[in-house]
């Protein structure tokens, strides 16, 4: 993701023997040398954790990271990998983190990202896909901890400019200025989403203006899964439990302020996007690492043993 990453090692039976834990790899945020660099730290200290030797080559790489939807970013991380470390894995296999999420828990659904960045992706069980966002925060990541940062200090900012006025108190700040070189010269995406937290604790606390901003991001997420709705294949939508939906990121912990706007936003909009008659929603009990190596195995015409159910945690569900 655009703030932590993870990689496991498993075995042929599935089991995990190793992980390890580092900052973000977005190739878009750190570039495609770094996000390389810090693959390969990954790997390292993993195949310690596992108490493998450096020298010991990976059957195949799995890869889920975010900012590497268009191909020639997978094959241009993926060469270099291969030219710059030879011996880290006989073959690789990469693709967003979207891809990944999903397919630790759920072999078809609807993925939705909330974390520093958002995105909603469906895969259907033919293979099919549609998406909605992932742009980045320039031109999208609505309903993230970035957007939901940003929209508190724009807020701000607009009412002490007499630009647009809040409805709700917007506090006292000692010097606007302050805060202006965290969106110019430090400007840091993951830095900016973390200001999300503190939000979601004054906004638990009853603070008029964080519930709406969370509220209006609850309804932006919905809007993601609406925006899919008409391209979800029949099987899914009449499964029993209704439309798997996998929600990733931080920003899910703060599920009961975001309910509202969510419910709202999932069923309030055309009749064409109203398809959707039951959901479940679900977060992952186990890194999305386990989906990349599932689908890198998976790529190479091979399963491996994993119970996926065991992966989720369904923690609402709801029938229209």
């Amino acid at each position: 993701g655009g703030s932590t990453s993870n990689m496991i090692i498993m075995d042929s039976t599935g089991q995990i023997i190793g992980r390890s834990y580092g900052t973000g790899t977005n190739p878009w945020l750190i570039g495609r040398d770094e996000c390389v660099n810090k693959i390969k730290q990954l790997s390292d200290e993993c195949k310690q954790k596992a108490g493998l030797s450096q020298d010991q080559q990976l059957q195949i790489l799995g890869m889920s990271i975010s900012g590497t939807e268009s191909q020639s970013t997978q094959d241009e991380i993926m060469g270099k990998l291969h030219d710059r470390f030879p011996n880290l894995s006989k073959s690789y296999y990469m693709c967003n983190d979207t891809f990944g999420s999903l397919a630790t828990g759920f072999e078809a659904g609807i993925v939705l990202i909330s974390g520093t960045g958002s995105n909603c992706l469906l895969i259907n069980s033919d293979g099919s896909t549609r998406n909605c966002g992932g742009w980045g925060h320039e031109l999208g990541d609505h309903g993230s901890g970035f957007w939901i940062a940003r929209k508190a200090i724009t807020t701000v900012y607009y009412h002490w400019d007499n630009f647009e006025l809040s409805e709700h108190d917007i506090g006292k700040v000692d010097d606007k200025n302050d805060i202006l070189p965290y969106f110019y010269t430090k400007f840091e995406k993951g830095f900016v989403a973390k200001f999300c937290t503190l939000l979601a604790n004054v906004a638990n606390d009853g603070d008029a203006l964080a519930c709406a901003i969370f509220r209006e991001a609850g309804y932006s997420l919905g809007r993601h899964v609406a925006a899919v709705s008409p391209f979800i294949e029949k099987p899914l939508l009449e499964q029993d439990n209704g439309v798997a939906i996998l929600c990733v990121g931080s920003v899910w912990n703060s599920w009961n302020l975001l309910r509202a706007g969510f419910m709202q936003g999932i069923h309030s909009t055309t009749e064409s996007q109203k398809l959707i008659t039951g959901f479940q929603l679900a977060t992952l009990k186990e890194s999305c690492a386990v989906g990349a190596a599932i689908l890198a195995v998976k790529d190479k015409k091979d399963k491996l043993p994993v119970d996926c159910s065991k992966n989720v945690d369904i923690f609402f569900k709801h029938t229209f």
